[in-house]
């Protein structure tokens, strides 16, 4: 009774479905080529964001799926404990993985995207996850929690373990190669982002909340407050 879940949300006027030619313009700004399909990851260069699985399952992915391109956006943390060591990065650049750094316009490169891949140990309610389903994007996630409230396993995308380089490899194959499949979790995705992802929402029923919290109490702002003690 004492508890209230708010939720999160992202701004759906930021992050949408692409046009064709959005789409085709930003894959010609990163040289990509108009065949390829692009899987994408978002977030800092950290092993608890499960790159060094993705890096392992990618080695495969480019074997069974040779137009596939992986872009990792995402700053470096050198001073964390677990942030990804140069030799990983060398390796995965020299396996084809395009590292594109620090991005004040993900919204814009999600547009070059066909997959969307977070394989995170841990989150609280990812909203990378929630930007790319909202782009229309279908998203391969782990299956823990945060990642559970935004993926719907089946319909907007895959859910797999937790440090399962095998899995992720396997369901990245799936998408990749699957067209059809990648246009129905898209649109479900797109779908679920407008229903239980619109940060009006969450406005909206944190607003509620304290109302319901605070009945009776006088709405007060900065510029006419007279209640505070001298």
């Amino acid at each position: 009774r004492r508890i209230r879940l708010l939720g999160n949300g992202i701004d759906l006027d930021r992050f949408g479905p692409p046009t064709p030619e959005d789409r085709a313009a930003v894959r010609h700004e990163l040289d990509i080529a108009d065949g390829a399909v692009v899987v994408g990851a978002v977030g800092r260069l950290v092993e608890e964001k499960g790159y060094r699985e993705l890096i392992a399952a990618w080695q495969r992915v480019r074997a069974e799926v040779p137009n596939a391109v992986l872009l990792i956006v995402g700053p470096h943390e050198p001073d964390k404990a677990d942030a990804l060591d140069a030799a990983t990065i060398a390796q995965a650049e020299a396996d084809g993985v395009r590292f594109l750094g620090m991005r004040d316009d993900v919204e814009r490169l999600y547009r070059a995207l066909d997959v969307y891949v977070l394989l995170s140990y841990r989150e609280g309610f990812p909203r990378s996850a929630m930007e790319a389903a909202a782009s229309g994007l279908p998203i391969i996630a782990t299956d823990i929690r945060g990642c559970r409230q935004v993926v719907d396993d089946g319909v907007t995308g895959r859910l797999i373990p937790v440090r399962d380089a095998d899995a992720a490899a396997q369901a990245i194959v799936d998408l990749c190669t699957d067209p059809p499949l990648r246009h129905t979790m898209s649109a479900a995705a797109i779908e679920r982002a407008a229903t239980h992802f619109d940060q009006r929402n969450v406005v909206s029923v944190t607003l509620a909340a304290y109302r319901e919290l605070l009945p009776g109490r006088p709405a007060v702002t900065r510029a006419d407050d007279t209640t505070r003690p001298a």
